[in-house]
């Protein structure tokens, strides 16, 4: 398995070096919508700050927060999808090991070729805005394990959605959907601790501040070490579940599928 695993990712690395210009795109959209929210917030934050956020901290948080949306962002609409409904899902079903290998392969070479992108990016942001870090080695080790927690998370979420292909022929508006609420309560427009009351209390119930605000929070400090516990733990259990959901859909998936000839 992990044989086929290194030469799916293989692949995919030649893949996305062949498509140079795409794949700058994609990049580039990691990069984009956090500057813009940079932007803004350290315009409002002035030499006041707001509500306790300084502007270097918001510079902070969002500098982490392109490298962490890039590391854990999930492409499997814009590929899995699309091989279910051109039929291209048949052969990778007579393969030795699960289509979701290859998927998750792809997903791996993407990021390791963007990182090299984002780091240099990052560096010179880090250098023309200078954040502000109040943070320690065990938060950041942390926020290493709640990153990799994190991409798992997205990653089948992600598939998930995807697998929706298998009975509608626009499962990337559920996509879509899904975007929103990582939106609105993944602290892409504001961290989660300057959202209003019930935007905050719906993102600690719900996935997504586990998909992306999480190891953000991490890396920044902006967590002591109860409420990282307590990230972590609910982190883990969104994972189990989605786990679980992957494993429902695929089933029922794959069993349509095959009925209707696929």
């Amino acid at each position: 398995m992990f044989a086929m695993f290194r030469v799916f990712f293989v692949n995919q690395w030649a893949s996305f070096l062949a498509y140079r210009v795409v794949f700058f795109l994609y990049t580039m959209w990691a990069v984009l919508p956090p500057l813009i929210y940079l932007s803004v917030w350290t315009t409002i934050a002035g030499g006041d700050g707001v509500a306790g956020w300084t502007r270097g901290q918001f510079v902070a948080y969002y500098l982490i927060f392109m490298v962490v949306n890039h590391l854990t962002g999930s492409i499997e609409i814009h590929t899995v999808g699309y091989e279910i409904q051109n039929g291209d899902l048949s052969a990778r079903l007579l393969l030795p090991v699960h289509p979701g290998l290859r998927s998750l392969a792809s997903n791996v070479g993407y990021k390791a070729i963007g990182i090299f992108v984002l780091v240099p990016t990052v560096l010179l942001l880090a250098a023309i805005f200078r954040p502000e870090f109040d943070t320690t080695a065990p938060m950041v080790a942390l926020g290493v394990v709640s990153t990799l927690i994190a991409a798992l998370l997205q990653f089948l979420v992600g598939y998930s959605v995807a697998l929706l292909s298998f009975w509608i022929t626009r499962a990337d508006a559920v996509m879509q959907l899904n975007s929103m609420f990582l939106l609105l309560l993944a602290g892409q427009i504001a961290p989660i601790a300057l959202l209003p009351d019930g935007l905050r209390q719906a993102a600690n119930v719900l996935p997504y501040r586990y998909m992306l605000s999480l190891p953000v929070e991490l890396f920044t400090g902006t967590l002591n070490a109860s409420a990282a516990a307590a990230g972590l733990g609910i982190q883990c259990l969104w994972l189990v579940a989605a786990w679980f959901l992957v494993r429902a859909v695929w089933r029922r998936g794959v069993y349509h599928y095959s009925a209707v000839g696929g």
